[in-house]
């Protein structure tokens, strides 16, 4: 029999969605920190560096790129993080 609070807890973890999943470009969800998601997450920032570098300096679109390469370079540690205690 499941309680009150496991149910709970399974609702707001689907609603929420899982926070150790990631989803990859594909749209497909794979476990944080696999060799996957480093990899998705490397293209990604390799990506988002190359569309930032084309931009002229201190435009509103460069200071977004920058914005989303710490969240991405941020992630990417994490993930590392997660790998490497495995």
């Amino acid at each position: 029999m499941i309680t009150v609070d496991q149910l709970r807890r399974l609702i707001t973890e689907i609603a929420n969605g899982n926070p150790e999943q990631h989803r990859t470009l594909g749209g497909k969800y794979i476990p944080f920190g696999c060799q996957q998601c480093v990899d998705d997450l490397e293209t990604r920032i390799s990506d988002a560096a190359e569309r930032r570098d084309s931009l002229t300096h201190r435009s509103d679109a460069r200071i977004h790129y920058n914005g989303l390469l710490k969240v991405l370079r941020r992630d990417l540690r994490a993930a590392r993080k997660v790998q490497n205690s495995e």
